[in-house]
């Protein structure tokens, strides 16, 4: 019998994002898939009933900052009409916006000149 390795590789989630799985591991998700629910094994990690202590969003940190600014009320307005049509929040149209503007800036400013 073949004896399993305990060979620890340490990756970063840049060279994970990166990796090609080989053949051999596409075949296994491939039967994997193909297989039906109650032909897996799960008898190793039993299903969670009690979910009593848990506690919910505790490690979650948002990484956006929020911030108050002021508008005028016919750019409200007119944002307002035009996220309706576009079927979209009026606020997450208008942060599209300013993100876009701030990608075509950026592009405009020389980067030496920029300051962080």
């Amino acid at each position: 019998m073949k004896k399993a390795t305990t060979e620890t590789v340490t990756m970063t989630m840049e060279e994970i994002r990166k990796r090609k799985p080989s053949k051999a591991e596409l075949d296994g998700l491939k039967r994997l898939a193909a297989m039906p629910d109650d032909r897996i094994d799960t008898s190793d990690i039993p299903e969670i009933t009690d979910f009593a202590g848990f506690v919910r969003g505790r490690f979650y940190r948002p990484v956006t900052q929020s911030v108050t600014i002021r508008l005028n009320a016919p750019d409200i307005e007119a944002a307002r009409q035009i996220s309706k049509v576009k079927g979209m929040p009026y606020q997450t149209y208008i942060r599209g916006l300013l993100h876009e503007a701030l990608l075509r800036e950026a592009k405009l400013v020389p980067a030496r000149s920029r300051k962080v």
